[in-house]
C-alpha cells in the first residue's frame, strides 16, 4: 500500500488517469453550463452583475444594496474580465468562467493537500467527487463569489497541514497563508473565519517562540487588519451596524416579499432532527416535509438542487434523477463522517488537522444560527460551507486509507460512478 504523501506507484495510474478524466467531464460541463444556463437566473444575478457594472464604471456600489456589502475582490476580477474579454463572450458567460476557475483551482488545492493523509489515487478519486458533487457543480455554473471564498480558504487551510517546526521557517510560511486566508475574506464575509483561525494556529505554533514575537504580530494580525480593514470600515461607517458584515443589502420589493413569505417561517428544534424521505425522492424545497427540515434541506442543496435554482424541478425525469443521486450521496457523506471521527480519535490526525477542524467548527455553527435566525429554506444552502469544503475531502480520504486492499477498490469504483454521474446530473439542459 503506498504510504501517504509517497510518490504514485504504477498501480495507482489508473485510478488517477480514471479520476481525472471524471474531472475533465465536469470541467467541459461547466465550460457548457456558462454558456447554456439562461441569463440572469443565477443565485442573486441581477445584484452581482451591478457590482461589477459599477466597478466598471469606476465607483463601488451602495453598501446598503443586495449585493453591494459583499467584499469586492470577486467583483473586481469580472470588471477586468469585462475589458480583457472579446465581446463575444457575454458578461454573465465571463462570470461563471470565473466562478468554475475559482472551483476547479480549489479543488486542484484540494488533490494536492490530501497527499498528506492518503495515498495519490485516493486523493485523485476524492478531488474528482469534491468536483463534481452537485454544490459544487452548480456554485461554479453561475456567477457568485462562493468559489473565489472557497479557493482562497482551502488554500490557506491547506497550508497548516504541513507547518514547519522552526520558528523563523513557520512565520515565513505563515505570512504566505495569512494572504491567501486574507483573499477569503475580500472575496467574502465569512472567509474572515478563516484569518482567525489562521492566526490562531500560527500563534500556537510560534508562541514560545520569543524572538519572533513582534514580527507574529505584524503578520498575523497587523497584515490582514489593513487589507481587509478599508472594506469592512466603510461598511461598518455606511451603516453603523456590525452586523452588516455578514449582510446589509436590501432587496427588491419583489425578492424581499419573495421571502418573507418563504416557509417554514419558525424555526423548531425537531426542524433539526427530521430528514423527510422526499430528500430521495424529490430533493426540492417544494416536496413535503423539505422546506421545514434542515438536515434534509442541507442534503438535497449537496447532492442534487434543493431550492430548483438550477434543475428543472417540474420535470419528473429531473426529479428521478436528482433523487437518485441524492439517495447516492448517502455513501460519501456517510464515509466522510466515518473519517471525520477517526481524525477526531486519532492524535497525529487531530494535530495535522487542526485548522480545518476549526474552522469548520467555526462554520457550521455560524451555518445554524443563521437558520435559527432566518427560518426561510432559502437560508439553508450547503454552498454556505463550501469554504470548509477541506474538511469533509480529509474526512473522506481518512475513511477510504482505513479500509483493505479490496474494500478501498470496491469504494474508488463506486465513488467514481457517483462523481460521473453527478456531472451528468448538472449538465444543463439534458432534460430538454
Amino acid at each position: 500500500m503506498t504510504a501517504a504523501g509517497a510518490p504514485a506507484l504504477p498501480r495507482d495510474t489508473v485510478w488517477i488517469v480514471a479520476a481525472g478524466l471524471v474531472v475533465a467531464a465536469a470541467a467541459i460541463a461547466r465550460v457548457h453550463n456558462a454558456f447554456a444556463y439562461p441569463p440572469l437566473q443565477d443565485f442573486d444575478a441581477a445584484p452581482h452583475a451591478q457590482y461589477v457594472f459599477a466597478l466598471v464604471q469606476g465607483h463601488l456600489p451602495e453598501p446598503r444594496t443586495w449585493a453591494g456589502f459583499h467584499p469586492p475582490l470577486y467583483y473586481a476580477l469580472g470588471a477586468a474580465l469585462w475589458h480583457l474579454l472579446p465581446g463575444a463572450i457575454p458578461m454573465h458567460t465571463a462570470l461563471r468562467l470565473l466562478s468554475a476557475a475559482f472551483g476547479f483551482g480549489a479543488v486542484a488545492v484540494v488533490w494536492r493537500a490530501l497527499r498528506h493523509v492518503a495515498t495519490p489515487a485516493d486523493a485523485a478519486v476524492v478531488a474528482a467527487i469534491v468536483a463534481c458533487a452537485p454544490v459544487m457543480a452548480i456554485a461554479t455554473s453561475m456567477m457568485g463569489n462562493e468559489t473565489a471564498c472557497a479557493f482562497f480558504a482551502t488554500a490557506a487551510l491547506a497550508r497548516t497541514l504541513a507547518m514547519p517546526v522552526e520558528p523563523r521557517a513557520a512565520l515565513r510560511h505563515g505570512t504566505a497563508t495569512v494572504l491567501l486566508a486574507t483573499g477569503a475574506a475580500l472575496a467574502k464575509s465569512t472567509g474572515l473565519a478563516v484569518v482567525g483561525v489562521i492566526a490562531i494556529v500560527y500563534a500556537w505554533r510560534l508562541h514560545t517562540a520569543r524572538e519572533t514575537r513582534t514580527r507574529a504580530v505584524l503578520v498575523l494580525v497587523v497584515l490582514p487588519l489593513a487589507l481587509v480593514a478599508p472594506h469592512y470600515v466603510r461598511l461598518l461607517a455606511a451603516t453603523g451596524n456590525p452586523l452588516s458584515i455578514i449582510s446589509s443589502g436590501v432587496p427588491s420589493d419583489l425578492v424581499g416579499s419573495e421571502m418573507a413569505a418563504q416557509p417554514p417561517g419558525e424555526r423548531h428544534l425537531a426542524h433539526y432532527a427530521s430528514f423527510p424521505i422526499a430528500v430521495f425522492f424529490a430533493p426540492f424545497h417544494a416536496a413535503p416535509g423539505m422546506a421545514a427540515s434542515v438536515p434534509g434541506m442541507l442534503h438535497a442543496s449537496t447532492w442534487a438542487d434543493a431550492h430548483g435554482q438550477f434543475l428543472l424541478a417540474a420535470s419528473q425525469p429531473v426529479l428521478v434523477a436528482a433523487g437518485f443521486t441524492a439517495l447516492l450521496g448517502l455513501l460519501p457523506t456517510g464515509l466522510a463522517l466515518t473519517g471525520f471521527v477517526r481524525i477526531l480519535r486519532t492524535p497525529a490526525l487531530r494535530a495535522c488537522c487542526a485548522a480545518p477542524l476549526l474552522h469548520g467548527a467555526l462554520l457550521f455553527a455560524a451555518f445554524l444560527v443563521q437558520t435559527w435566525l432566518v427560518p426561510r429554506y432559502s437560508a439553508v444552502k450547503a454552498s454556505y460551507l463550501l469554504s470548509a469544503l477541506l474538511l469533509p475531502a480529509l474526512g473522506l480520504a481518512v475513511a477510504l486509507a482505513s479500509q483493505g486492499r479490496l474494500a478501498r477498490s470496491l469504494l474508488r469504483v463506486a465513488l467514481l460512478a457517483i462523481a460521473a454521474w453527478a456531472a451528468f446530473l448538472t449538465w444543463w439542459g439534458w432534460w430538454l
